[in-house]
């Protein structure tokens, strides 16, 4: 299994390096579970975890990022969601790895991205359907550069 929980102590790092005021973008890789898994004595049935990504876990982050924004553009904003066709990179060199989904996605700055996973709303209302539903998973917080 996969690190799928993001630890509050792991976001100081890009915090302390990223510009406050410049948006950015999380580029996530996940891995569905076959089958959500819920602790024993949720209320919630199991369907397929992506399924209870996109119908759970998306539908209540977005709640709560709404609720929480002081302006329109403190909400996400998909970019990008896709499905992966195929890891193109040979073994040893990550070819191993596999993902179904690939999404991209924009925050005003990296503290309205925070703001979110750091409220008690998300980890009491979100944060179950997100473990429940992903096996495994990457993300990347970057900023757009000038060439």
């Amino acid at each position: 299994m996969g690190l799928v929980e993001i630890k509050l102590v792991d976001l100081a790092e890009p915090a302390r390096l990223l510009p406050e005021d410049k948006p950015v973008v999380l580029v996530n890789l996940i891995k569905f579970k076959a089958q959500a898994t819920y602790p024993e004595g949720s209320p919630h049935t199991a369907i397929p975890g992506r399924e209870a990504y996109y119908t759970r876990y998306v539908a209540t982050f977005s709640e709560i990022s709404a609720s929480l924004a002081s302006t329109p553009d403190d909400k996400f904003k998909p970019l990008y969601l896709g499905n992966v066709v195929a890891n193109m990179l040979a073994k040893p060199y990550g070819g191993d790895e596999s993902f179904d989904m690939v999404g991209i996605i924009q925050y005003r700055n990296f503290g309205a991205f925070r703001k979110v996973i750091e409220s008690k709303e998300y980890e009491e209302r979100a944060l179950p359907h997100r473990l429940a539903s992903i096996e495994d998973y990457r993300l990347y917080v970057a900023t757009e550069m000038s060439v």
